[in-house]
């Protein structure tokens, strides 16, 4: 490893109260000795993930499932509809009126690139709280 590798950068971010809890109590929980570890951790999870799909080629197909906010559900809904060419089925289910949490499983097949789109453009909208694509 090089000195540069072994460098450090502090970045600092604000997350809402019970966001900070959360991350207080995972960090107990899992065994990490600070909250940094368990997010250097995340960021390289997500990261690992980003990279699995960017190295998708050719005709790819499986599912896509996405929790969001039903706020977000007419924004999740455009893009459901501008990919409808990739987009083989679909279901759609509110699973807690209360909470107002909305769910979305994707049957796709298509060329790897429209699927990414899809993906990306999913996890940008505001109020989607994860997107998961599985390959077949």
């Amino acid at each position: 490893m090089t000195s540069s590798e072994k460098a450090t950068c502090i970045v600092s971010f604000s997350v809402p109260k019970k966001l900070g809890q959360d991350l207080e109590k995972l960090t107990e929980e899992i065994g990490y000795s600070n909250r940094s570890e368990l997010i250097r951790d995340a960021i390289r999870l997500l990261m690992k993930n980003k990279v699995d799909i960017d190295q998708l080629d050719g005709r790819v197909e499986g599912v896509i499932i996405t929790l969001y906010e039903h706020s977000a559900e007419q924004e999740v809904s455009d893009i459901r509809h501008r990919n409808m060419d990739t987009i083989k089925s679909f279901m759609h289910t509110d699973f807690n009126e209360r909470a107002r949490t909305c769910c979305d499983v994707l049957i796709f097949s298509g060329q790897a690139g429209s699927v990414k789109s899809m993906v990306f453009d999913m996890e940008s909208v505001k109020n989607v709280r994860e997107v998961k694509m599985f390959v077949a």
